[in-house]
């Protein structure tokens, strides 16, 4: 599941608009919460073919399985948001997309259409057998000035839960997303704008797994989904358009730590790269180094290298907001690495790139991008197509039960 402990999270998109088209990428990763109404907390409930997350919460399980990463929700006034209100220059503004217990957006454009869509999951469906919280889809035909009702992006009849969306669109106007369907990570497409899609298919093995993040092909033939389990990272592949994916190839050695994928891309010439932050001490949130690290692949998946891109950045005031990283490659392969961490331990979070123009085997110095003076920063966000447009979002909690979202356009 996603990390970050905040008291609400009110999904909004920030559209750019180029070319005519809105071609910008929005993330934020928000955490798993439990709804005010829920009986029971849904990640310590069993599941039906899968482990509970609450298994997972031993040494390599999730960090985020905690009893304090599940307080529950504030309630707010659902009101519509001006789309120029508080807009920078070159941005269209908020427009509110869903509200109350949503979670985890995901958002990305049709790169030769204005269809956009954002996937989140929603906590407090009635439904008696479908997944509580639910995942879903809202679809945008216009760039994002409109938004047709949301709707679940399958019934999933008896999956308890449904976490960690990641979405991206192709040239040929294909879909694909991933997440979690209780310990499961599945993979679904749809070749109609959304109206329908493919029965989920498992894209993990057997043992209890979390955050996935995917790379896709521009042409969409080639999908890679990464994940996490108990200490270990697995890379999955598809090289014929999510049909059917390779078995997971375990690519650390290291234990005791946990990593969280939160980038991932393929360059021009086929190789994935694959960004993270590695944590030490498994899963009982041990404060201490955090390495950014990227995972690389130029044999279609079947083996990986990693290369340390920084380990000198350290967990920060809460251990919740310390570190993420995000990746972005433009039509050349350079690639910017955006990822954040203090400088200090226990000090207040810097968000930082570097770049690579060997497709991520050597890194230039970071560059700091800002800084955050109480809690906390990371970097859920990147350009969908960073070649045509860009920008640096990060997420910043600036005092206790507040939450903010800045950015900043680039043209680098």
């Amino acid at each position: 599941m996603r990390r970050f402990v905040v008291p609400l999270i009110v999904l909004v998109l920030v559209v750019a608009v180029v070319g005519g088209f809105a071609l910008a990428r929005s993330r934020s990763a928000a955490p798993k919460a439990a709804s005010t109404e829920a009986v029971a907390d849904p990640d310590a409930a069993a599941t039906e073919g899968g482990e509970s997350e609450g298994e997972g919460f031993t040494e390599g399980g999730d960090p985020d399985a905690s009893a304090e990463n599940h307080a529950g929700t504030v309630r707010v006034r659902n009101r519509p948001l001006d789309p120029s209100a508080l807009a920078a220059t070159g941005w269209a503004g908020e427009i509110q997309v869903a509200n109350e217990d949503t979670w985890e957006p995901d958002v990305a454009a049709d790169p030769s259409s204005p269809y956009v869509y954002a996937m989140y999951n929603r906590f407090g469906i009635t439904c008696k057998r479908c997944p509580d919280p639910q995942m879903e889809v809202r679809i945008s035909s216009n760039g994002g000035q409109t938004w047709a009702p949301e709707k679940p992006i399958c019934s999933c009849t008896g999956v308890a839960w449904q976490y960690d969306p990641v979405i991206e669109t192709t040239s040929s106007g294909a879909v694909y997303a991933a997440w979690m369907n209780a310990n499961t990570i599945v993979f679904s497409k749809s070749t109609d704008h959304g109206a329908t899609w493919s029965t989920p298919l498992a894209a993990s093995g057997k043992s209890w797994a979390d955050k996935p993040w995917m790379a896709v092909t521009p042409n969409g033939t080639d999908v890679y989904i990464a994940y996490e389990s108990r200490s270990q990272l697995f890379i999955t592949s598809s090289h014929n358009g999510g049909s059917s994916f390779s078995t997971p190839v375990n690519v650390n050695s290291d234990t005791s730590v946990y990593r969280y994928p939160n980038g991932f891309v393929v360059l021009p010439n086929g190789t994935a790269v694959l960004s993270d932050s590695k944590y030490s001490g498994g899963s009982v949130k041990t404060a201490g180094p955090v390495e950014i690290e990227v995972w690389r692949s130029t044999n279609g998946g079947t083996s990986w290298t990693k290369v340390s891109v920084d380990d000198t950045v350290f967990t920060g005031v809460t251990f919740e907001t310390s570190s993420t990283t995000t990746i972005a490659a433009d039509a050349a392969g350079t690639l910017v690495v955006e990822y954040s961490g203090a400088p200090t331990l226990g000090g207040n979070n810097q968000v930082y790139t570097r770049r690579s123009t060997d497709g991520g085997l050597t890194w230039s110095a970071r560059t700091v991008v800002g800084s955050v003076s109480a809690t906390g920063a990371s970097p859920p966000s990147r350009p969908r197509r960073p070649e045509t447009s860009g920008s640096r979002t990060w997420t910043t909690a600036p005092e206790r039960g507040t939450f903010g979202t800045a950015h900043r356009p680039t043209a680098e």
